[in-house]
């Protein structure tokens, strides 16, 4: 009884803190009806071993809250298990785990060593009182609670709120993904309705005519120079050309921008999936969508692919990626080849001294790429990656360039801006040492930002962040970074407003280096010449939300359409949620084409010259992209008779021994 009682208090918490809006009532009575049936289904069994296996569970159900609790409070959203694989980053990022990790997320360990003392004298006194249960209570008690549960998902189907039970309801959330692990992706890593997506031949010839380059504005102004592309950790676009306490937070770029030569997309977004950094640098090289089953840098690593690097060394370049830490975080040493990069210059190869967060300092890091850089065979092709401002931007007081305000001391607002600023020094003393060894003039300087460092929503980031900016904090300006290209010599000097993402800049800077994809696939557009402004998101924003030019459409956690929220990106004010069937519709789309084109190895086959899909050839199932109700609910046909059957199994199935087959 105590078990259960402190599992449902648990599950109480764990729905404050993964944001449970809507159908609270219908979500938390499965959770207890789930909760009833496993207790039921353990203590009135005839195993000896009954107690042990009831506080395993208790355990395994703690832990397992805490986990996606943390998880959900930096992602806002829930972890596939099939993303515990990636627990051996974590000590790698020690640091920035130990910030999203908060003392109430801690309640549900607590008491986990004062009910180890509880359960061990439980377990004595039920083996002194060999009490045993005849069969009508213990087959029937729990089959009250499965028949009640089955009921409540049928009501769950009927009305429409299965997608809410699905997505949000812990024990189902979980089910469904351990079914998708065996069913080899067969269910989408946060539950989204599954059904299959076809895409038509429209649709497939609409990609293939995106992914060829076609002249037009700013068209081969860098053609023939040097390409360096350099991506900073954490830089979000609102630094740029503010100042704070009459401080300017990134007086190098702000110069760069300036100068003649010079493109600022302002309204370039983030475009990630499981893999955060790995998977900016993915999306940026390649202009597919990352994936949502794992980072991208590990279950695609041997797919065949033909992104930037690829195309810049079929036109002479020598394309080499720049990275101060291990070669196999991330899996980056593996990943790096098929796409096309002829060396990794990673941690071992630099000279380490002071280190900030994961690894070499950014002002060492920069100056010593240089004397790589230097040794490339020309034209080159250098990808640069940046550490020092990773999150939670513990900046040694020698490198702190802000003077900061008493009430922004310690706080992660506060620590953000003396590591941007400190960035920002380091970037402009690589772009002189650039100029001084002769590099610069003819070489293309593309910065942008991986991802944001200060996340919403957060109570802290958001007052903090919405004093600063003068209006509130959201999605939109959270996952905004800034893509800064320079062309020395050119005729320009333009802040390019229509909106893009990392997506785009395969496209975009192709269209600048003069050069056409003959071979491969972009999603992406060029944002110079495009005239269309879309950013489908699927990470932070559930898959379906979407920014365009005018309006950010957030989809629901629950998965329900009509929960959902819009607001103009311009005056902050709603949007009429019917405005955005066309975008959420159109995002769902585009993510589930380039998820079939990544499981299925298609660019091998289009380089091949065979990139001829019909509608018999696709096989894959991926998230519906319906928008009514109706529609998930029929994709959700038969899975309360599926849980039915699950729970009669367990039942008769030789008095749970499977349960101890599992713990011993």
């Amino acid at each position: 009884m105590l078990f259960t009682v402190l599992l449902i208090l648990k599950i109480i918490l764990f729905m404050f803190l993964t944001g449970v809006k809507y159908s609270k009532a219908l979500i938390l009575g499965t959770s207890v009806l789930y909760t009833l049936f496993f207790f039921s289904l353990i203590y009135l069994s005839r195993n000896k071993k009954k107690q042990t296996l009831a506080f395993a569970l208790y355990i395994t159900l703690s832990s397992l809250m805490f986990v996606d609790s943390v998880y959900y409070y930096y992602f806002n959203g829930l972890p596939s298990i099939a993303m515990f694989k990636m627990l051996g980053v974590v000590q790698d990022v020690s640091d920035s785990v130990k910030y999203i990790i908060h003392p109430i997320h801690l309640i549900f360990l607590l008491d986990i060593p004062v009910l180890c003392f509880y359960s061990g004298r439980k377990k004595k006194r039920l083996r002194a009182e060999g009490k045993v249960y005849d069969d009508k209570k213990r087959i029937g008690v729990p089959s009250v609670f499965a028949l009640t549960l089955l009921v409540v998902f049928v009501f769950a189907h009927n009305t429409g709120y299965i997608t809410a039970v699905n997505k949000q309801e812990i024990y189902t959330y979980h089910f469904r993904d351990l079914i998708g692990l065996f069913t080899n992706g067969g269910e989408a890593a946060e539950g989204e309705e599954v059904g299959k997506h076809v895409p038509t031949k429209g649709e497939i010839q609409e990609i293939k005519e995106r992914s060829q380059s076609k002249e037009g504005k700013y068209t081969g102004i860098g053609k023939g120079k040097n390409l360096l592309v350099i991506q900073v950790e954490s830089l979000q676009n609102f630094p740029i050309n503010r100042y704070y306490e009459n401080q300017e937070l990134t007086p190098n770029l702000n110069k760069l921008i300036q100068e003649k030569g010079s493109l600022h997309f302002s309204r370039y977004y983030q475009l990630l999936g499981r893999g955060n950094t790995s998977d900016a640098e993915f999306v940026t090289q390649n202009s597919l969508y990352p994936s949502m089953d794992d980072q991208t840098y590990t279950i695609y690593a041997d797919n065949t692919y033909y992104g930037l690097p690829w195309i810049l060394k079929d036109n002479g370049y020598t394309p080499w990626v720049f990275h101060g830490y291990k070669k196999e975080f991330w899996n980056r040493a593996n990943a790096y080849p098929n796409q096309g990069f002829e060396r990794f210059i990673s941690e071992e190869d630099y000279k380490v001294g002071d280190t900030i967060g994961l690894g070499i300092n950014d002002e060492d890091f920069f100056d010593q790429s240089i004397s790589y850089i230097k040794g490339m065979q020309k034209p080159y092709y250098a990808f640069a990656i940046s550490l020092s401002s990773h999150n939670p931007f513990n900046l040694p007081k020698k490198y702190q360039g802000i003077k900061l305000k008493e009430e922004h001391k310690d706080t992660l607002f506060g620590n953000y801006l003396q590591a941007v600023h400190y960035a920002d020094k380091a970037l402009g003393q690589f772009i002189d040492d650039l100029k001084k060894e002769g590099l610069y003039d003819d070489t293309v300087i593309c910065i942008y930002g991986d991802h944001f460092g200060l996340k919403t929503p957060d109570k802290e980031n958001d007052k903090l962040m919405s004093d600063f900016l003068g209006y509130p904090y959201d999605f939109d300006e959270m996952m905004r970074i800034p893509l800064i290209i320079h062309v020395p010599g050119a005729d320009v000097n333009e802040e390019i407003t229509k909106v893009g993402s990392q997506l785009d800049f395969l496209p975009t800077i192709l269209n600048i280096m003069g050069m056409k994809n003959e071979k491969g696939i972009m999603f992406g557009r060029d944002i110079i010449n495009s005239g269309s402004s879309f950013v489908a998101q699927q990470t932070y924003m559930l898959k379906g939300s979407f920014i365009d030019g005018e309006k950010v459409f957030v989809m629901s956690r629950d998965g329900i359409y009509d929960h959902s929220r819009a607001y103009n990106i311009e005056t902050r004010h709603p949007v009429n949620l019917n405005d955005c069937k066309k975008g959420y519709e159109k995002a769902i789309k585009e993510i589930n084409i380039s998820d079939y084109i990544l499981k299925n190895n298609l660019a091998k086959k289009r380089q091949q010259g065979r990139f001829s899909l019909s509608q018999d050839s696709f096989h894959y199932r991926t998230a519906c992209c319906c928008t009514k109700i109706d529609v998930n609910m029929k994709q959700a046909k038969g899975q309360p008779l599926a849980c039915f059957i699950f729970m009669c199994a367990l039942l008769f199935w030789k008095e749970i021994h499977w349960i101890n087959l599992i713990f011993f």
